[in-house]
């Protein structure tokens, strides 16, 4: 039979700056994926529909704080594969950090505007705006993507 590859040579095959990267690029190919299957007309059930709603938020946040948001040291972020890069779409980067506050709001933290007094006050998401969000995800990305090539061809 024959042995698996130790940990150490994983490490050297797919260093955690790598595999950080790798999960950035999943999130990317999630949201583009999900955003499709969330209308309201979607022929997914309930719970299944719900729960890509949530995996769909969950990337869009995660996006959000890698490319534009930023956040503590103990988390990876663009500025740590291109130094001082933030992207120039200011629409799209607005647009990302509305939809971080949104899915910080209502998936991450029991907000208390996840919960207003009338229910009435609780807007939809519409079609579009996930649409909009999986494309400002992937703009960005590609613009930091693009960024990151360029300095390892000069590296």
């Amino acid at each position: 039979m024959a042995t698996q590859p130790s940990s150490a040579w994983w490490d050297q095959q797919l260093p955690n700056d790598v595999r950080a990267l790798g999960f950035v690029g999943f999130a990317v190919d999630q949201v583009e994926r999900l955003a499709p299957l969330l209308p309201d007309e979607s022929e997914l059930s309930g719970a299944v529909r719900a729960a890509c709603i949530e995996s769909f938020w969950v990337n869009v946040r995660l996006l959000a704080e890698f490319l534009v948001k930023g956040t503590d040291s103990r988390d990876w972020r663009s500025g740590d594969f291109v130094s001082g890069w933030s992207s120039v779409d200011l629409e799209a980067k607005k647009r990302l950090l509305d939809a971080w506050t949104l899915a910080s709001r209502h998936v991450m933290h029991l907000s208390k505007d996840r919960t207003p007094p009338h229910l009435p006050d609780v807007a939809p998401v519409s079609d579009e705006l996930y649409m909009q969000v999986a494309r400002d995800c992937r703009t960005i990305y590609d613009e930091f993507d693009a960024a990151r090539e360029r300095t390892a061809e000069r590296s």
